[in-house]
């Protein structure tokens, strides 16, 4: 393959295991990014539906490719931001989706504000295969390093909306695995003790509902895997939004300040 640059800006990191239903979508938005400096690091865990096949015929677009059994989809992710060798990480898992525009969007904002390490765009969303965005969302800092940006409070934080500094994720230590299938809220949580989120008004990724994601259970185990032992009855969420959106203008005119 040749290379796109040597030392690229930004490095994607995609989980994958048995993810053949939405993994080429996967791949393909990422291999059609409008800016080319990034490379694109792909670790799958031994998958045995047709995974390796639809990763095959993208071998010449994959900068990283790692085949190999893993503890956990994190330990996989932990795998290829090692790898990495882009100042800048955006981690879009196989059944998600990036936005044309999300390495372009987010080396805009880095390469400007060496300061910034750690940012939060607008909200994307897939329901029903129907593509949408919202608003990006506020997460104070102290909402974050106390753990109240969970589904029963702020409400958690949209990771495929997220991109961070390499940097960062060394300084914290990277995931705490005790979270189990909530890491990224754990890996939030020691951000947030080193740097503030800023949240920005720029597309980088769409999370994609499924059926039954939502479920009784899995949110049991959502919950348990944050400590709590039952699902509250009460939620912030609602007040996070309208915060967001009564601070809607102060986001575009930080972005605009931003990217100037």
């Amino acid at each position: 393959m040749i290379k796109k640059n040597k030392y690229p800006f930004v490095s994607i990191v995609t989980p994958n295991y048995n993810g053949e239903k939405y993994l080429e979508e996967t791949i393909r938005s990422i291999v059609k990014q409008t800016s080319d400096d990034y490379e694109f690091i792909l670790v799958d865990g031994k998958s045995t539906d047709n995974s390796i096949n639809i990763i095959k015929k993208y071998l010449k677009k994959i900068d990283i490719f790692i085949s190999e059994k893993d503890k956990s989809m994190y330990h996989a992710i932990d795998k290829g931001i090692s790898k990495a060798k882009g100042e800048v990480i955006i981690w879009i898992n196989s059944d998600d989706l990036l936005h044309k525009k999300a390495v372009q969007n987010v080396s805009n904002i880095f390469k400007k504000n060496p300061e910034i390490d750690w940012i939060s765009g607008i909200n994307g969303f897939i329901k029903k295969n129907i593509q949408f965005s919202s608003i990006p969302y506020i997460y104070p800092r102290y909402i974050l390093s106390k753990g109240y940006a969970n589904h029963a409070h702020w409400g958690f934080v949209q990771q495929e909306s997220i991109s961070f500094r390499k940097k960062l994720y060394k300084k914290s230590g990277g995931f705490d695995y005790k979270y189990k299938n909530s890491c990224d809220f754990g890996l939030w949580k020691k951000f947030s003790t080193i740097t503030t989120l800023h949240s920005v008004y720029i597309n980088i990724g769409f999370f994609r509902s499924r059926e039954g994601q939502d479920s009784k259970v899995n949110r049991h185990l959502t919950f348990k895997s944050i400590g709590m032992k039952k699902i509250p009855f009460y939620s912030f969420r609602y007040i996070r939004n309208i915060l967001s959106l009564i601070l809607l203008p102060y986001i575009l005119i930080k972005t605009y300040i931003l990217t100037k």
